[in-house]
């Protein structure tokens, strides 16, 4: 299984997020796209940007791929949820932070860099609800799967105590 490697967190490019998965919280930090949970909508939400402003479906793919292209740079997952989280989480696996490397790599990170280490989003695949704290316009909350709870607001009351940082 092809893993990606490890990366650290950067604000608006590699972000934080929370999961939980079969009763089981780990942080990861991975690029943001991957995120966006249902990569249907997503895909549509662009598309329908690309013919508002008057350009072409040609180019519309070449800048993004066909859907097929797009889904394979997350390992062909169109939606992630409870049943392709083990996949897409596998392929995470390098991407793994503890609550003592995230508060370690804040406290020495400089003035201006400390934006870097903010959560941006908590996954609980077993309750199927996704929460975001990243910044407007991005929006994760649109792209949760059909049957799923997407909510913008805090979601430090679902962090356990022994993971927070």
């Amino acid at each position: 299984m092809e893993q990606i490697e490890k990366v650290l967190p950067k604000y608006g490019e590699n972000i934080i997020v929370g999961v939980i998965y079969k009763k089981h919280f780990e942080w990861y930090v991975a690029p943001k796209n991957l995120w966006k949970m249902d990569y249907k909508k997503l895909y549509s939400v662009w598309k329908t940007l690309y013919e508002r402003s008057g350009r072409s479906l040609a180019l519309f793919e070449a800048d993004k791929g066909t859907f097929e292209q797009f889904c394979k740079k997350r390992w062909g997952i169109e939606i992630l949820n409870d049943d392709t989280a083990s996949h897409f989480l596998g392929h995470l696996f390098k991407c793994r932070y503890s609550a003592d490397e995230l508060r370690l790599l804040r406290m020495i990170a400089h003035d201006d860099r400390k934006n870097d280490y903010d959560k941006s989003l908590f996954i609980d695949f077993d309750s199927r609800v996704m929460y975001s704290q990243f910044p407007k316009p991005e929006n994760f909350e649109n792209f949760v799967p059909d049957g799923w709870t997407g909510k913008y607001g805090d979601f430090s009351r679902y962090i356990p105590s022994d993971k927070q940082f």
